[in-house]
């Protein structure tokens, strides 16, 4: 992603909304990690259940 899609970006849209597009395309990847976490921890509950 270059410096010229960055400005046409906040030029169309406006900052803040550029910066939230950002902030929530780099906590999609830590979201999905945590959610594989949380499910594995349910799957080892429901086996220790067992």
């Amino acid at each position: 992603m270059g410096l010229d899609l960055w400005v046409s970006a906040v030029e169309s849209f406006g900052f803040p909304i550029v910066v939230a597009s950002f902030i929530l395309y780099r906590l999609d990847k830590s979201i999905n990690r945590l959610e594989d976490a949380v499910t594995e921890l349910i799957n080892e509950e429901k086996e220790d259940e067992k």
